[in-house]
Parts: structure tokens; sequence; C-alpha cells
């Protein structure tokens, strides 16, 4: 991740394929998108779904929580070029992640959506707990565990003093993994055992320098050097690690309401 200072609010669970939640949008419209525009837009309020010339590709990443694009693999040519308008309207307000499971079920009645899993060998950094109390560094503070429900979100400042180059509020530890993948451009795969959800913030050199730097910051260390001082996490290279990915088994064209 390149951009000098990038707030994250992650990491929706991945909720189960087979939707286990027994309730659905009271009302859903799926629409074609044919102005061809390439700005799009996937967003949840308290009771809604609400996507803009979103591809089924976005839409199938933000309701099961895939948050890299190379992840989610295979399925029909259209799912990542053809754009829709999707709204879904509960009854009531709900927990975020409950209104989600609901988008994976609409995928699944309007879309014919039947997604897989697999396991592929590959090299990795593993991220892990540094100290072997299992402490945390500075930098790393457990959040609410509804701060996804609430909305409150925590902002910190590094202990470093710098601007932060990567932060993130309500995160989980995968999620965290995910986002430390984008700077590393290899998989990082999340084996600290921390559960619940995360504030965090670091300020490292980007390993692709950043053309319009923070004024006066300099000298900060490489994002190894930052996890293990601010986080207290460290990020050790695996030749054969295993990643996730996601498989498109079937989609279908929708029919429009």
């Amino acid at each position: 991740m390149h951009s000098r200072n990038v707030a994250l609010a992650v990491s929706v669970l991945l909720l189960p394929f087979s939707v286990l939640a027994q309730s659905a949008f009271e009302v859903t419209s799926v629409k074609r998108n044919t102005t061809g525009s390439f700005g799009w837009s996937i967003t949840y309020t308290a009771d809604s779904l609400r996507a803009t010339n979103a591809t089924l590709a976005a839409l199938i990443q933000s309701a099961y929580g895939i948050q890299l694009d190379e992840r989610l693999v295979g399925g029909p040519s259209w799912v990542r070029t053809a754009r829709f308008d999707v709204n879904g309207k509960a009854a009531q307000a709900l927990p975020r992640e409950q209104l989600r499971a609901m988008a994976q079920r609409l995928l699944e009645q309007r879309f014919g959506v039947a997604l897989t899993r697999e396991q592929r060998e590959q090299e990795v950094y593993a991220l892990r707990v540094a100290g072997g109390d299992g402490r945390t560094g500075p930098d790393l503070r457990r959040a609410a565990d509804d701060c996804l429900e609430t909305g409150e979100r925590t902002v910190l400042k590094s202990s470093t003093g710098a601007t932060p180059t990567f932060s993130g509020w309500c995160a989980t530890m995968a999620g965290i993994a995910t986002g430390l993948s984008r700077n590393l451009g290899l998989a990082v795969v999340d084996q600290t055992g921390l559960p619940g959800r995360w504030d965090f913030v670091l300020a490292y050199t980007p390993l692709v320098p950043d053309p319009s730097p923070v004024a006066g910051q300099t000298n900060l260390p490489t994002v190894f050097v930052a996890a293990e001082e601010q986080l207290g996490l460290k990020l050790e290279r695996n030749a054969r690690g295993s990643v996730e990915y996601v498989i498109i088994a079937k989609a279908d064209v929708p029919k429009e309401n």
C-alpha cells in the first residue's frame, strides 16, 4: 500500500458461503447500469445495502469480506465487466455483519452465486506476535467488540510522532495482514492468534517511495522494523505458505426489477 496515510476499517469476517442467517432484505432491486461510467460505490446504511455501477465481482468481495482482488477467481467474464445498481432494504436497523450476510443471500438468490474455497501453496509472510509474553506494541490497542455496530472510530497518534503510513480502526488481525500484503507484494497470513478487533497506527517507509512524502518525515524504519517496534508483531518470510482463494463456481445474469 503506497499511500502515506491509509485508513482502514478492517476486516469484516469472511462469513460462511452457506449463509445461515434466517433473514433477508425485505425489498431488493437489481438493475443493469449502462452509463459507461467507471466510478462505482458499495455502501451500507443502518438498514440497507446500496450499490451503484458495481460489478458482481465487487459485490461478492464486499459481501464476503474478500479484500484482495486476486483472491477472487473464476466465474464467467461478465462478472468483472457488467455493471449493476443493487439495493437491499431491511425492515429495521441491523448490525453491519448481519447486513452483509443478507447481501450474500441476495447474491445467491438474484445472481445465482455459488462460491468455493481453495488453499493454494505459495510464498507468504507470516504475521506473528514478536514477544514471547504475547504483549503487543504501543501503537496497537484492542477495540471494543461492538465497534462495527456503534461506528465509533478511535484515532490513534503514532508513538513515533510521525504521520502514519498505514492505520485502521476496528480491525481484525486478518484484516491487518491483508493490508500489509498490499505493500509487500506477497500475501501476509495472520498467525498471531490474537482474537477480536484492534485500532492501530504504523509509520514506516513504503517499499515504493512516495512521490510526495510528508514534509520533514524522513528516516522512517522499514515495514518489518516498524511492525515489530510499533505493533509488537513480526513478519517472517515462508517459502511454502498456504493462501485461501475464493472461486466463483456459478453465477447467472440476473433478471432486473
